[in-house]
């Protein structure tokens, strides 16, 4: 086998694991994006942001063991405030894929405190390719 034929097999063999690699890479990196967009819109209180995000059916526990609707959070009725948290900062996200389904664990860190931390998952599914955040449980780090 001549050299060139080796370089150009080689070639298309890198090519070809790149491109199966990428839709995963994206797929997390899309939904690191929307949890850190999530994150700045809980704060602000951007429900348009929030809603674009979260699926209807969101549910969602806080460090104190409350179970959460997104009606809870996000009330349709705009006349109703949205819930708002802290400013926080995802620190360490772990994205696992799992076909139409994401898992992203990472530590949230108080923009305002440094001290506060907090340990949070997130779940997406994936829907008519758009990922929307289904379930969140948040807990206090000690």
């Amino acid at each position: 086998m001549g050299m060139h034929l080796r370089l150009t097999l080689s070639a298309c063999l890198l090519l070809c694991v790149a491109i199966l690699s990428t839709p995963q890479q994206s797929a997390q990196d899309e939904v690191v994006q929307l949890t850190r967009n999530w994150l700045k819109g809980i704060s602000t209180g951007d429900r348009a942001g929030l809603n674009a995000i979260m699926d209807p059916r969101f549910i969602a526990t806080t460090p104190v063991g409350d179970v959460l609707t997104k009606e809870r959070l996000v009330p349709d009725d705009a006349s109703q405030a949205v819930q708002q948290l802290p400013a926080m900062e995802l620190d360490s996200p772990l994205v696992r894929l799992y076909g139409d389904s994401a898992v992203l664990m990472g530590r949230l860190k108080s923009v305002a405190d440094a001290k506060q931390v907090m340990n949070g998952t997130f779940v997406y599914a994936r829907r008519d390719n758009t990922w929307k955040l289904v379930a969140m449980h948040l807990s206090s780090q000690k």
